[in-house]
């Protein structure tokens, strides 16, 4: 059996278009944990409209999505988890393709999928088209957080995801909690594969380079740049992650593309303030 768990907060239709794609799914053995982040009662009617097609477990949680999802693992009771966001859904085969995995390599905890839009192109993260086994070099192309499925029985050596890193996290670290769920995985000794041909969907994230973009790169660089910190990347590592911002806004004045200029400084920024600030807010 699957365990979906589904960390939601303002949303609403997106979250109904996942309810129908699993409606649909071939492999039936699942149950969905909503973690519902709201502070009213608006899922009610939606929860309730789907509660006979499958399983839903609907549970509370503060805001800060690496804390609702370990508030979801806590309660999760199937064999393998997995984290679709409320804005994602899934193929008709995405369930039944994430067991057949399993059930062929037998010594892998975590199978990772592509993450794609409507028409087929990647979305949210890019990835290749073969199939790799994870390491602490090439964690960045093998999916992310919707494209984790992992063994529950794992779970006791990996740990949840580190509540310091995340959007709605209470540090200023928003992003990095997925890569370092996968490192921390392949420290304990566990196997872990990316499989091109295990999909999730997701709409494609703005290209815009708007206030908002910038401050959001700003944010998310801040969490990239701690998690190297945490996982002791080596300098050499950390200066090539440095470098790309570099070059890109460099690029991008010398186009006199201001607004992209903007977005790679924050970028950049972000990820020497992340970096830099880790320790203080490093706990246990």
């Amino acid at each position: 059996m699957f365990s979906l768990i589904v960390c939601t907060i303002d949303r609403f239709d997106q979250l109904e278009r996942l309810f129908h794609s699993l409606v649909g799914q071939s492999h039936k053995d699942f149950e969905v944990i909503v973690v519902d982040q709201n502070a009213d009662d608006r899922l009610r009617a939606l929860i309730d409209s789907f509660s006979s097609s499958f399983t839903i477990r609907h549970i509370r949680s503060p805001k800060g999505l690496s804390r609702a999802r370990n508030n979801g693992m806590a309660v999760a009771e199937g064999d393998y988890v997995c984290f679709p966001d409320d804005d994602c859904w899934y193929e008709a085969d995405t369930l039944s393709m994430a067991a057949a995995l399993f059930s062929v390599h037998p010594e892998l905890a975590i199978v990772t999928g592509r993450t794609l839009d409507a028409e087929g192109l990647a979305s949210v993260s890019p990835t290749g088209e073969t199939r790799l086994a994870l390491t602490r070099w090439n964690y960045l192309k093998c999916g992310n957080s919707n494209g984790i499925f992992v063994r529950r029985a794992a779970l006791a050596d990996i740990g949840g995801f580190d509540e310091n890193l995340g959007v709605g996290s209470e540090s200023p670290f928003q992003s990095g909690e997925e890569a370092d769920f996968l490192l921390r995985a392949l420290t304990a000794g566990r196997q872990a594969m990316f499989f091109p041909e295990l999909i999730v969907h997701h709409d494609q994230v703005t290209s815009e380079y708007g206030p908002r973009q910038v401050e959001r790169a700003r944010k998310y660089g801040r969490g990239f740049g701690a998690l190297m910190r945490k996982q002791a990347f080596p300098l050499y590592y950390v200066g090539y992650r440095l470098f790309r911002p570099v070059a890109g806004w460099l690029a991008a004045l010398a186009r006199f593309n201001v607004d992209a200029a903007r977005y790679k400084r924050a970028w950049l920024m972000g990820i020497l303030e992340g970096y830099a600030a880790w320790p203080r807010w490093r706990r246990s």
